[in-house]
């Protein structure tokens, strides 16, 4: 549905974005991820209209809109700061761009209360300044006014992250709900792993200006295809050449102890089932611990490596520094790339 086609950005000297060539499909919940600073919102502005592309098109169901004014692209806008109209009504906010479009008082009525019931706003709330709001509420009115003119494509510019941590966990279920419904194809900005890997059908890594790659969150995770990826994504151990070559001894593993290497902090076991196999037996010692509530971090001396790995809050068991373990690790789930130049 959406193409981007050889898309370079520059600010006079500086180039934001780098020969980007991106497909997002049709009613897919596409996420672009990465630090500030990456491209990730330049991408997202050059699609909306705000930044003109230096190279290459943007095609949007086999039109190019890559000059397109802002206002012809269909296109539904949720911002960071929700940017909502202070000193008007929650309905008055929602009803903005139909009345702009002209559109009959029996027309607005009814899709303000239908995207009202939608997103879960009372009658009260309608007719309440918006500065009156939580900060949950006023996304849900946000989110409403972008979709009041039945936009082709929704885009959201980190729409989660002024609030706090409980309400972000509790709006990414209804964000996901409410793209489920519509069936609108949603881009969605963020910086927050968590959110991209629970929210997205697809998920781009950006970084400085280049896409690292593109996949599901399932992939981007498990088969994390630069280093940087692995780094951005989740938490990783790096295992030393001496540890590679220890795992190489015992299992025979196809692995090469000059690369560098990673294994996901989850997939470092203490306990193991006796039909596992493919399992390098390390020797080590607790030297420091985490308590998270749900879970423990035990950070552990391995050889001349500090390997981090979590045992659940189950009463069951609790390590000591000082204390004396065994780890298991699986050589097919170490990860490895070039030394990056």
């Amino acid at each position: 549905m959406i193409h981007f086609n050889n898309i370079q950005i520059k600010y006079n000297d500086f180039i934001a974005i780098h020969d980007l060539n991106l497909e997002i499909r049709k009613g897919e919940f596409f996420t672009l991820l990465g630090p500030s600073g990456c491209g990730k919102t330049t991408t997202l502005r050059s699609l909306v209209g705000f930044a003109q592309p230096s190279k290459g098109s943007i095609v949007v169901d086999d039109q190019d809109i890559t000059h397109v004014p802002i206002e012809k692209r269909q296109i539904g806008m949720v911002f960071q700061s929700y940017a909502l109209f202070p000193t008007m009504s929650v309905y008055e906010n929602i009803a903005f761009g139909l009345k702009v479009k002209k559109e009959s008082k029996e027309n607005i009525e009814k899709r303000v209360q239908e995207l009202a019931e939608i997103v879960d706003l009372t009658q009260e709330q309608l007719h309440k300044n918006v500065s009156e709001l939580s900060g949950g509420q006023q996304q849900r009115v946000a989110i409403a006014r972008a979709l009041a003119l039945k936009p082709k494509i929704l885009v959201l510019d980190e729409p989660l992250s002024n609030l706090d941590a409980k309400l972000r966990k509790q709006l990414r279920k209804e964000l996901k709900k409410l793209q489920k419904e519509f069936g609108i194809t949603s881009i969605y900005v963020t910086h927050d792993q968590e959110e991209a890997l629970t929210l997205s059908d697809r998920i781009a890594v950006f970084n400085h200006g280049y896409v690292e790659q593109v996949g599901t969150p399932e992939e981007i995770y498990n088969q994390s295809k630069t280093e940087f990826v692995c780094n951005f994504i989740g938490d990783s151990n790096h295992l030393s050449k001496t540890i590679i070559e220890e795992v190489i001894r015992q299992t025979g593993a196809e692995l090469d102890s000059n690369l560098k290497s990673y294994i996901r902090t989850e997939k470092v076991k203490t306990v193991i089932s006796n039909d596992e196999k493919h399992l390098a037996k390390l020797k080590g010692k607790v030297i420091g611990k985490e308590f998270y509530g749900t879970f423990i971090q035990y950070r552990v001396r391995v050889i001349d490596s500090e390997i981090i790995y979590f045992e659940k809050n189950d009463g069951s068991i609790v390590y000591q520094n000082g204390d004396d373990l065994t780890l298991y690790i699986n050589h097919n789930n170490i990860l490895q790339y070039e030394e990056d130049k």
